[in-house]
């Protein structure tokens, strides 16, 4: 009879473990379902390498663009003071050589 209420006893205890285990899983389970949902949102949001390498490449672009007519308005503004004298020709030379869009003079 001993055996038996052992044997039971341990049946019991399987169970019981079993039961817990399955509480354990199902919400792990729940869990990892809101985990992917979250993944899927930040996807949706999240920028790619080249949709970004693309949007650098264009406002590369546009500031190009811009320090370009920037510096064609300091080109004038040297011309015009070489014209009224205020600086010499080797001044001129001087700024023109400077960067970003350095004019060589041979």
């Amino acid at each position: 009879m001993e055996k038996d209420a052992s044997k039971n006893e341990i049946l019991e205890a399987i169970s019981e473990f079993s039961s817990h285990i399955d509480k354990q899983y199902g919400n792990l389970k729940f869990e990892i379902v809101g985990i992917k949902k979250e993944i899927v949102g930040i996807k949706t949001l999240m920028v790619t390498k080249d949709y970004l390498d693309e949007k650098l490449g264009d406002l590369r672009g546009d500031l190009v663009v811009l320090m370009r007519k920037e510096d064609t308005k300091v080109g004038k503004l040297i011309e015009i003071l070489k014209r009224r004298k205020v600086i010499t020709e080797i001044e001129e030379k001087e700024i023109l050589s400077m960067e970003p869009f350095a004019k060589l003079f041979i």
